[in-house]
């Protein structure tokens, strides 16, 4: 059974279950209350009864002209609740000593009670009642100048038995079952639109699912409701644009490596085949040209393996308690040569005896100043400075790389960290960059969970800003132009 037919029934089910039950229920608590009111209703003839013996003693003194008299006790039954006439008493037949009324069925008494009200004098003795009467009667007495001259009970009775009271029960109990049919068929009418009406969003579902597997990450669906169903198409949604997403950064990725690729490789061959057509000449400077392009391709090819072993996490990282500042200084004296011949002065303000202690990898964090101090020496203008200096604050620690002119805008600034992205001014290809110097310095910082961003710089140029935890625990309030690893 699929989930529709599923649903369906048990809403059905659950339908006939509560309409069956209520019937039940309301059967039950109509008879009982039909009974309580009967009840009531007979103790209230009762009390009429009671009030017309009181009279026939008051007239008699004594219960002697009732003894025996059962012509009169009926009499006195029939007429209750009506006005009162005097009671003639019967004589008694002549030549049967003893006979206590007429042979047959006792006449009926008030509405039908007759045959079963129970009669006793002052000393609870017997004068009337019905045969095989119970002995937990329960007595009612009835009094003449504050004193008890009688008792009456009442023969309960197991079922119903005026023909008016049948009657009425029997309709009840059609209408009672009229009621229950009726809300089963009204909730079988109910059950299937609803139905459909709930498992609309999950087809919604299960149909752009079967999109998004054939790769149609483009696939959305509306979100009408704002209960978990409308929560889970929601989420649909943005898993749809993260996927989307990521299938156009893969595309892109891979234009942008075969892009990267195919320059040097273009280079290279058609250096050769100036070679191999005797257009240039075998030569000291041919082969320095050829071993250039070579080594940049080998750096592209190392960059781009590097870039995605860090984005899989396949980097190894073999934290220590090291000096970071002790790094840092052995970076900057590996470039101090190349930014002098390049006539771009650094300005290091770091201090000479460092106690810093950081959890980190010391080859990986030299990976990360390397890459910064090549990003300075390869895009900024000659002459030029690079600035360098820290801040520990709040049991942080900051880096800050400052370099001179060119800037970059904040459009541009927010791109910076992407893979392959290039500023296309001063900064471009003809600087030698692959692009991923910056994306491969993010997922270092990344990985040591700190957080790492650009601005602009006081010196016109571009100012990188690498926040460390003290503890090994990154933090960072975010912004715009802030990269959160971690």
């Amino acid at each position: 059974m699929v989930i529709k037919h599923k649903l369906f029934f048990t809403l059905l089910l659950t339908s006939i279950v509560v309409s069956g039950g209520m019937f039940l229920f309301l059967q039950w608590s109509f008879d009982r209350g039909f009974l309580n009111y009967v009840h009531h209703q007979e103790l209230a003839e009762l009390d009429q009864l009671s009030a017309r013996l009181i009279g026939s003693y008051t007239r008699h003194g004594d219960w002697q002209f009732l003894k025996g008299n059962h012509t009169l006790w009926h009499q006195i039954l029939r007429t209750t609740g009506r006005p009162e006439r005097p009671e003639r008493p019967e004589p008694m037949p002549q030549g049967r000593p003893g006979n206590l009324g007429p042979v047959g069925p006792p006449p009926p008494g008030p509405k039908g009670l007759g045959p079963r009200i129970a009669f006793y004098d002052a000393d609870k003795q017997k004068m009337f009642a019905p045969p095989g009467e119970g002995s937990n009667l329960q007595l009612r007495p009835f009094s003449y100048q504050d004193k008890i001259i009688g008792y009456l009970a009442i023969v309960p009775p197991k079922e119903l038995s005026q023909a008016g009271d049948l009657v009425f029960v029997e309709q009840q109990t059609e209408s009672f079952a009229l009621v229950a049919l009726a809300m089963a068929a009204l909730s079988l009418l109910l059950a299937y639109p609803l139905t459909i009406n709930l498992l609309r969003p999950i087809k919604a579902l299960t149909g752009g699912t079967r999109k998004l597997i054939a790769g149609k990450f483009n696939t959305r669906i509306s979100v009408d409701a704002k209960d978990e169903l409308g929560q889970l198409s929601a989420d649909f949604n943005s898993l749809a644009i993260t996927l989307e997403k990521n299938e156009q950064a893969r595309q892109q990725w891979v234009a942008d490596i075969s892009h990267e690729l195919r320059t040097p490789l273009a280079v290279l061959r058609g250096d050769i085949e100036a070679l191999q057509d005797g257009i240039r000449q075998p030569g000291v400077q041919t082969f320095e040209a050829l071993h250039a392009e070579a080594k940049h391709l080998e750096r592209l090819v190392n960059d781009l393996y590097e870039l995605s072993m860090s984005n899989i996490g396949a980097l190894t990282y073999k934290k220590i308690p090291v000096d970071p500042v002790g790094i840092l200084r052995s970076s900057i004296e590996l470039f101090e040569h190349r930014f002098a011949e390049k006539k771009i002065h650094i300005r290091s303000e770091l201090p000479i005896d460092s106690s810093l202690s950081l959890l980190a990898d010391p080859d990986r964090l030299q990976q990360l100043f390397s890459n910064l101090l090549e990003n300075s020496h390869r895009y900024t203008d000659s002459p030029g400075q690079l600035r360098i200096h820290l801040k520990i604050d709040n049991s942080s620690l900051f880096f800050y790389f400052e370099d001179s002119a060119p800037g970059v805008s904040e459009e541009q600034q927010t791109k910076l960290f992407d893979r392959l992205y290039r500023v296309e001014t001063s900064r471009n290809r003809a600087r030698g960059g692959a692009g991923l110097g910056l994306a491969i310095c993010s997922n270092i910082v990344e990985a040591h969970q700190g957080d790492i961003e650009v601005s602009s710089s006081s010196l016109g140029g571009l100012k990188t800003t690498i926040k460390f935890s003290l503890q090994g625990r990154g933090r960072s309030n975010g912004n715009k132009n802030s990269y959160r690893r971690g």
